[in-house]
């Protein structure tokens, strides 16, 4: 496609008022829709009138978006053409919608006059990717114990905010008054510089993707935290059970518990991953509960302890409890009230 040997007049007295009357309609529709939606008990009970209301919100919502954002961006512009020295024209198509064409009411020879708003924009983003990688790094401190879960998230939202760098480099080099013009400027030598509104629209959508990378990043993180965390309190309470089962198989010939070292170990509470290979008859059986051949491999059964658990079991009243000791510090920041995931009788398992 060969390029234009002239620079076009973008808004008019015409297309402004058409705008406004767009805008009107469309507020006018939004605002019935906002209005059926709060009564929507009323009106939702005929039929189709859901659609028709869902239509008028959405509908009016976008065509509101559009133009105001038109109706702002043509201001702007009226507002350049008068700084350039132009009057603004009542219709373009008068002047067969070339800028050169246009009258001018007051002599201006200045050029770029507008370079500066790229300057300011790009320095405006550079700080907006500082906020945001502090928002990453804060990111890091907070889920750095998830390791390969959370440095993934961490890479990939410092990669997409390092569009913040690229769109900053763009505005920079358009600051340039030699290489780039404003767009009120009728000299097709130079390129076309972005005008402040478009870059502040660029840079609301930036800002509104960042923000949901930096959320999407802590939400996925949480969920699968507390995933893990849901996952060791099963095996938790597995082992419960199992010591529950085999001290109800460790009974003498009237039934009755036998009460060996093992036994009041568990009344005092122990860390059975100190066990290691079963010693004695309780222990033996605790572990064919678990399936396991030495109790320290239990260490292994939860996702959270990175290999170091301490199992504390506990006989209380009868019942058992058992503690995951220390699983992460962080589960203190986490969880209601201590280091622990704890499973005590009152536990029901979600998973049956």
């Amino acid at each position: 496609m060969n390029k234009k040997d002239y620079v076009r007049i973008k808004y008019d007295r015409q297309t402004m008022n058409i705008l406004k009357w767009i805008a009107v309609f469309a507020t006018a529709l939004f605002g019935i829709g906002l209005f059926s939606f709060i009564f929507d008990e009323i009106l939702f009970n005929t039929d189709g009138m859901a659609v028709v209301i869902l239509f008028c919100l959405y509908i009016g919502a976008g065509l509101c978006v559009v133009s105001y954002g038109n109706i702002i961006a043509g201001f702007m512009y009226m507002k350049r053409l008068k700084k350039y020295g132009y009057a603004f024209p009542e219709n373009k198509k008068e002047y067969d919608g070339k800028l050169g064409n246009l009258p001018k009411v007051n002599d201006v020879t200045q050029t770029s006059l507008y370079g500066k708003h790229s300057r300011y924009c790009f320095i405006a983003c550079l700080v907006i990717f500082v906020f945001f990688l502090i928002l990453d790094i804060r990111y890091l401190i907070t889920w750095g114990f998830m390791k390969d879960n959370c440095k993934a998230m961490f890479v990939i939202c410092l990669i997409f905010y390092f569009i913040w760098i690229v769109f900053a480099l763009i505005l920079k080099a358009q600051s340039n008054g030699i290489k780039y013009r404003d767009d009120v400027e009728p000299d097709t030598s130079r390129k076309e510089r972005w005008s402040i509104e478009q870059v502040i629209f660029t840079i609301v959508i930036l800002v509104m993707l960042s923000l949901f990378a930096n959320y999407t990043a802590h939400s996925v993180t949480k969920y699968i935290f507390e995933g893990m965390v849901d996952y060791d309190m099963v095996q938790a309470d597995t082992i419960r059970c199992a010591v529950i089962n085999a001290i109800s198989e460790h009974t003498d010939e009237r039934g009755a518990v036998i009460r060996d070292e093992t036994y009041n170990e568990l009344c005092e509470g122990v860390d059975i991953t100190t066990w290691g290979i079963p010693a004695d008859e309780l222990q033996k059986i605790i572990a064919g509960q678990m399936q396991v051949d030495d109790f320290s491999q239990l260490k292994d059964y939860f996702k959270l302890a990175n290999g170091d658990a301490e199992i504390f079991v506990k006989i209380v009243d009868d019942n058992v409890t058992v503690r995951l000791l220390n699983p992460v510090k962080q589960l203190l920041q986490k969880s209601d009230n201590t280091l622990e995931i704890y499973v005590d009788y009152k536990y029901i398992q979600k998973y049956n």
